[in-house]
């Protein structure tokens, strides 16, 4: 008689499994992404405080804190900044526009040209954006232009965009700061950067990105640089999170080029 054999089959992965790894067509991460940002967005309205004096004095707060540290910056940026035209423009349209465009090119970049590492660095930032909210709802805080420090507010009308997203403007939290995300963003795709093209010399530019922004979001009045600092925590304390949580994921660290 024939030996019987056992075949084990593998089960199909589930849908969360599906998700956490990315193997999908791009279409669905589109989508998911699209979905994920909306919540986002919603959450940081959801936890928006209309107690002004409370975060009126979580802004007093980091000024105190800035000038025991000798580094109360944050007029004297502005009003240089202002002071010189095509700074100001530049700065104002940055803030308005880098923000969205970065993520957009960073996602497009690492799923078609870094495609192993891409699950790792979607949910590292996904996460990052989840530590965020935390930080908005425990610490919501006025940004400098809204502290009554008499600095003017120049991406207002840009971030409307000539009147067409005027309608999200009641939607906007003008209250998360704590962390920047602007900051955050460019730190977690400065890293990226570096770690996914090892062997460049010139890999090292891409810190250049948060460093260029926190001067932008400073000089805008619409961050203190302490909200920067906190941005970066955010990034780092979710690259630890989505590290443990990784499984069998390939790291970004772990890249090598390919040898010819």
């Amino acid at each position: 008689m024939l030996a019987s054999r056992a075949v084990t089959v593998a089960a199909p992965p589930s849908p969360f499994a599906r998700a956490w790894t990315a193997r999908w067509p791009i279409g669905i991460e589109l989508a998911l992404f699209l979905v994920l940002m909306a919540v986002y967005e919603w959450l940081r309205d959801l936890v928006a405080t209309e107690d002004f004096e409370r975060v009126l004095g979580h802004a007093h707060d980091v000024v105190d804190l800035e000038r025991a540290l000798g580094a109360f910056w944050e007029p004297d940026i502005h009003h240089w900044v202002q002071g010189i035209g095509p700074l100001e423009f530049t700065t104002t349209w940055v803030y308005t526009l880098a923000h969205t465009t970065g993520f957009a090119v960073m996602f497009f970049w690492v799923w078609f040209r870094r495609r192993g590492s891409y699950a790792m660095f979607r949910n590292w930032f996904w996460i990052t954006n989840a530590l965020a909210v935390v930080g908005y709802w425990l610490y919501p805080l006025a940004p400098p232009r809204l502290s009554g420090l008499g600095l003017a507010d120049p991406t207002k009308e840009s971030l409307e965009l000539g009147g067409s997203l005027s309608w999200f403007q009641p939607f906007r939290n003008e209250f998360a700061a704590m962390p920047s995300m602007h900051v955050g963003y460019t730190v977690l795709f400065a890293l990226t950067i570096f770690w996914l093209n090892r062997g460049s010399r010139w890999r090292w530019l891409a810190f250049l990105w948060p460093a260029g922004m926190l001067f932008v979001v400073v000089a805008t009045a619409n961050h203190w640089w302490l909200d920067g600092v906190g941005g970066a925590a955010a990034v780092l304390i979710g690259l630890v999170i989505a590290w443990r949580l990784s499984g069998d994921l390939p790291m970004p660290w772990d890249w090598r080029p390919r040898r010819a």
